[in-house]
């Protein structure tokens, strides 16, 4: 970092120095943090937790703007192969945006005025983008996301919250599947839309649903166009989903089947997003401050 970008960086967080002093100056030049007590030290603990919480709220927004402005249209869910990696950089993007929600609101507090942008921008040269997302993107792992649940879910197959669900068959669920079912529900949400909140009762969804299956099997195949072949089944699970979500399968299968006579054009209504289903793993970490308050240890 130059001379102009640290500068920047005190004047952005000057907060920093005097409540979290820099490892390499506690025990070297004894620095005690100042009281707690102290009005100054509240007030900018005050504006920290303020800027913290601007990344907060941009970090899971972000992530659910993405599944609705780019993977909804391009047809991309959790099912999707390479969907970990389109997950990875959705995660890490998202943390990116973060950082300069964060940065932003704090140049706001300090009244930079015009010198906001420039402000910004040099806080957040190559090195700061990288860490911001790899770090946003290890944190995200250790709070225990998954990059493919970041994606929207597809109808015809596990949702992005599909945990363990059941064994199933073509019959439908045993009154005992179905209460284990809703236990699943109630701890991990329903494994569409995530949503567990004011859902009484949980529906034990095929997946892939039954309807697929069956045309699957109509389906005949031939080698050189003799040799019929037997077409392969994949395992059936249950998996609990709510009302809302199983009617919206229902309408998609039902569609489906009426394509070829009414040549309907179906586009993106399998993919279901969930953007405000929030969890644990969607909290976010200050990671420019942390960047900041360690960067001394290098030098």
């Amino acid at each position: 970092m130059n001379i102009h970008e640290s500068s920047m960086m005190k004047r952005i967080f000057p907060e920093i120095h005097l409540m979290l002093p820099p490892l390499s100056r506690v025990g070297v030049q004894g620095t005690p943090p100042p009281s707690p007590l102290d009005f100054d030290y509240l007030k900018q603990w005050h504006h920290t937790l303020l800027s913290w919480s601007a990344g907060v709220v941009t970090f899971p927004a972000c992530i659910g703007l993405f599944q609705a402005l780019i993977f909804r249209p391009l047809q991309i869910s959790n099912a999707t192969f390479g969907a970990q990696v389109f997950g990875i950089c959705s995660v890490g993007t998202a943390g990116v945006m973060a950082s300069i929600g964060l940065l932003g609101t704090s140049a706001y507090f300090l009244k930079f005025g015009t010198d906001m942008p420039e402000a910004v921008a040099s806080s957040l040269d190559t090195r700061h983008i990288l860490f911001n997302g790899v770090a946003s993107a290890v944190w995200f792992y250790i709070l225990g996301g998954r990059f493919h649940s970041v994606l929207p879910s597809s109808l015809v197959n596990p949702g992005a919250f599909a945990n363990r669900g059941l064994t199933a068959s073509f019959n439908y669920a045993s009154n005992e599947k179905k209460k284990k079912l809703n236990i699943q529900g109630k701890q991990h949400g329903c494994h569409t839309c995530g949503r567990f909140w004011l859902i009484d009762k949980f529906i034990a969804d095929h997946q892939p649903p039954l309807a697929v299956i069956r045309d699957m099997m109509l389906k005949r195949r031939y080698i050189l166009g003799i040799f019929p072949t037997r077409p392969k089944i994949p395992n059936q699970r249950f998996y609990p989903q709510c009302n809302q979500c199983s009617q919206k399968q229902q309408n998609y299968l039902s569609a489906l089947s009426r394509v070829k006579v009414q040549r309907l054009k179906l586009k993106w209504r399998h993919i279901v997003t969930h953007g405000t289903s929030l969890r644990l793993y969607h909290l976010w970490l200050p990671f420019p401050i942390i960047y900041h308050m360690f960067e001394p240890l290098k030098g």
